[in-house]
């Protein structure tokens, strides 16, 4: 048995009763949680669980674009003003770490996770009843955006925490959901809307995230051999590494490239006269390339002789990326779209986790 997994032996207590019979006293609630170890069988659990969180929340996030559609006819707005509905909440989703941080410091993932997702579903109910953008900027946006931060950093934490020796591998299949999101939220969106309108996808949608609440139950706090640390609200000191700096620089401009990239491309391609349901389908073939993708991207754990496997591997997809959606302007065809949205997917997909 390996040894960073742990065996209960029932203990056997003779009832005076019964001559010759035992009775098997199993382990408490309380005592059984002992037994969640680095890479037992429990993990394989949180791990179905990050992944169905990751579907969820990152597949409505980068689904967008369908909404982006409807509500700017809807509203009669300004593409920028519906695109800050989208923006907020992605900002949140991405940016919410030291916002989950406190929340793990004072009370774990468990919570954090179960309170995010009643959040982000209180978001969506309030979004039923909005007048205008600027509502929807602060129900669809704030409040829900922020349900999904303390979602997703949690995710994230207890992979990690519940992996040991596969952890990289471990990681990037939980965020192989995100992919699967991608393929299946554009088709749940544009059905939604056709059968309940936007107002009632909204409800929809708020039955959709209470099963983070779920995924939540499911995160037991687990044991490991290394020690545990808090995580710090603001750590400015590995800014200090020039290298590490430029990193982080880099990484901002990929996000916001991306992220705006999935919300506007379905509206850009219905200006170039590719019918509304081909546009929102392109998302979906866009997710296929993506969850594809994913696991590739913890394979690096299989490359240990080959120095700095990330970096390269981050540097390549960043200008296959950049390059691919400036190529968009040289063709309009529908055929010349799709090749350029798998390229640009799958090397978005194969960005190492850190």
């Amino acid at each position: 048995m390996p040894e960073n997994t742990v065996q209960y032996m029932p203990e056997c207590k003779r009832d005076e009763s019964i001559p010759g019979i035992c009775k098997l006293h199993l382990p408490s609630a309380r005592q059984s949680e002992n037994i969640y170890r680095q890479d037992g069988g429990w993990a394989w659990a949180v791990l179905l669980s990050s992944m169905i969180s990751h579907i969820i929340l990152m597949g409505i996030t980068f689904s967008f674009g369908v909404y982006f559609i409807v509500l700017k006819e809807y509203f009669n707005a300004t593409a920028m003003q519906t695109l800050w509905i989208g923006c907020i909440n992605t900002g949140l989703v991405l940016g919410g770490g030291p916002i989950a941080a406190i929340t793990l410091n004072k009370f774990g993932c468990r919570p954090s996770i179960i309170v995010g997702g009643l959040l982000a579903a209180l978001g969506f109910l309030l979004s039923y009843f909005v007048t205008n953008t600027y509502q929807l900027m602060l129900t669809y946006g704030l409040v829900t955006g922020l349900g999904f931060g303390l979602v997703y950093t949690p995710c994230v934490v207890m992979v990690s925490n519940y992996f040991n020796k596969w952890r990289y591998l471990a990681t990037a299949i939980a965020c192989t959901g995100e992919g699967l999101g991608f393929v299946i939220f554009p088709i749940i969106f544009n059905l939604e809307i056709e059968h309940y309108g936007w107002r009632g996808s909204m409800i929809v949608n708020a039955g959709i995230v209470l099963n983070l609440v779920v995924c939540g139950f499911v995160m037991k706090p687990c044991q490991t051999d290394r020690a545990i640390v808090k995580m710090d609200l603001i750590d400015a000191s590995l800014l200090k590494d020039f290298w590490m700096f430029l990193f982080a620089f880099s990484m901002i401009f990929w996000n916001i490239g991306t992220i705006v990239f999935h919300f506007i491309v379905s509206d850009y391609l219905i200006e170039n006269n590719i019918e509304t349901g081909k546009a929102i389908y392109f998302l979906t073939i866009m997710g296929v390339a993506n969850m594809i993708g994913h696991p590739f991207a913890g394979l690096t754990v299989l490359l240990p002789s080959l120095p700095h496997a990330n970096k390269w591997i981050y540097v390549t997809s960043v200008l296959i990326y950049g390059t691919g959606t400036l190529l968009f302007v040289l063709d309009t065809t529908y055929e010349w779209y799709i090749f350029l949205g798998i390229v640009v997917s799958r090397t978005k997909s194969k960005v190492p986790v850190p």
